[in-house]
């Protein structure tokens, strides 16, 4: 939750926008014109589900955004306080495919010549200290951890473990732990080769007392549970990514469905995190790979999408997500394509979006400045899940594109409603609630699920609170939840 002693920070940085409170009953009328899909949504809390990590929301970004040591700098005043806002807990991974064209500056061996790929860097990046010590300070401002990605590609553990030294030495306990490539399933055959190369690394990284994790993989869950099997003993989490597709084929339509494939490999992963007693994390994850969709990636149903896939991940157990992004040079540089923004437009926030690769969730850079982009909004509203213990709950969308998720934490009720259906409002009986009263519902909107901005997300700042709502006698809270739209119900107990 945001402190309200930032408010004045938070409007004169116009890091979110704000509206009216509302202080009256919220029922089932606020919706739009016709008649709503009438689903119902039994909560059981009788039961327990997984408990939601308190590294939920993260961020991951290129290595090669450190070589501009402004951007994670204590100075960067305004991206210091939209990560505190968006997690007071949370987890940067430093990495993606620059990590492996990174070379340490103060390595004094000969390095062997990096073979660049069609699809990657075209050229190796060099990173200094001075870039270090600059991150150490914004880990410091942001009271976040660090997971740090060094080269595996180069074939030179020597060098790897001269960099995580430094980097265990200057970031000092914010270093959660170092992983050994990125997605090495792209240039080793299959595990078993990635295996022969990784261990070197492991070894000699592990006897320096620096925790590792891993494996970094794509989409190769098969490699997580060997991995798992075989290594869980050594390390500090699981990892692999996760993107719904390639930029080409990114849709609205696309986006908003859920990608139940990619669930079910999700709990074999956790069944074997669960056997290895570690948590799993998407290290790296996002929309679309490539970049993004322009026009999906950055619009609010990124928003709906972000919130409705952290939840459906945490209720499985998944410990952390790391939303990939940066500035648009940093993550064209990645995929081996070289581009130029344009900057001149006369609206800021144009010229933000403009820096910035489409699937961020943080747009801008050091010298224009940052702001929220759309997912941002998302990983906020999942976020406020964290800590509580999710519940088990039978949904009945009534044919609505509709989600449902139920914790509890600190004795209340909280709930979560994500309509992602362009076209249907929903009206949802919400049942199991007995020895619940009054509460709030606070809602995520925009003009449409194409608004680039005007997102709001209630009662996260003071200055919108949401709107009282309660429980009946028969333990049922009945909540109207406009098609494009999200809402968080919060109820306390009775007294």
């Amino acid at each position: 939750m945001f402190d309200p002693s930032r408010r004045k920070l938070i409007k004169a940085a116009a890091l979110l926008p704000l509206a009216s409170s509302v202080a009256r009953i919220a029922t089932a009328t606020d919706l739009l014109s016709g008649a709503p899909v009438q689903a119902t949504f039994a909560v059981q809390p009788e039961q327990r589900g997984r408990l939601v990590s308190d590294t939920l929301a993260g961020l991951s970004y290129e290595t090669l955004q450190l070589t501009d040591p402004a951007f994670f700098s204590p100075g960067n005043h305004a991206l210091v306080q939209l990560f505190r806002q968006l997690n007071p807990h949370g987890v940067l991974r430093i990495g993606g495919n620059t990590s492996d064209y990174t070379v340490w500056s103060e390595y004094r061996e000969k390095l062997p010549i990096q073979h660049v790929r069609k699809d990657g860097p075209q050229r190796t990046y060099v990173l200094h200290p001075e870039s270090l010590r600059a991150l150490a300070g914004f880990l410091r401002a942001t009271g976040w951890k660090l997971v740090f990605g060094v080269n595996l590609k180069i074939g030179v553990p020597t060098m790897a473990v001269q960099l995580a030294q430094a980097v265990q030495r200057i970031v000092g306990d914010a270093l959660l732990a170092v992983q050994i490539g990125n997605e090495a399933n792209d240039f080793e055959a299959n595990y078993s080769a990635f295996d022969a190369a990784w261990t070197p690394y492991a070894r000699a990284i592990r006897a320096t007392g620096i925790s590792i994790a891993g494996p970094d993989t794509g989409a190769n869950t098969d490699w997580v549970i060997d991995y798992a099997k075989q290594y869980g003993a050594e390390n500090v989490f699981l990892s692999r990514h996760y993107y719904r597709d390639g930029a080409p084929n990114g849709s609205i339509p696309n986006l908003l469905a859920a990608d139940t494939d990619f669930y079910a490999e999700v709990e074999q992963i956790m069944s074997a995190a669960d056997a290895a007693h570690l948590p799993f994390r998407l290290s790296e994850a996002n929309s679309y790979y490539s970049g993004g969709r322009d026009g999906v990636s950055n619009v609010f149903a990124s928003a709906l999408w972000g919130a409705d896939f952290m939840l459906a991940l945490a209720q499985r157990g998944v410990a952390g997500i790391n939303f990939h992004g940066g500035t648009l040079a940093s993550v064209e540089a990645s995929l081996g394509h070289g581009v130029e923004a344009t900057t001149n437009a006369a609206d800021l926030s144009a010229r933000r979006d403009a820096v910035t690769s489409r699937y961020s969730a943080i747009a801008g850079d050091a010298e224009l400045g940052f702001q929220p982009r759309p997912l941002y909004y998302g990983m906020l509203l999942a976020q406020q899940f964290a800590g509580a213990q999710m519940l088990p709950g039978a949904l009945n969308a009534g044919g609505a594109n509709l989600t449902a998720y139920a914790a509890l934490r600190d004795g209340a009720m909280q709930i979560a409603l994500i309509n992602k259906d362009a076209t249907r409002d929903v009206s949802i009986a919400i049942s199991g609630l007995k020895g619940f009263g009054t509460g709030q519902l606070m809602r995520l909107t925009a003009p449409s699920l194409d608004s680039r901005h005007g997102i709001v997300l209630e009662g996260i700042d003071d200055a919108v609170t949401g709107r009282s709502i309660r429980v009946d006698a028969q333990g049922i809270c009945q909540v109207g939840v406009p098609r494009a739209s999200a809402a968080r119900v919060r109820l306390h107990r009775s007294v």
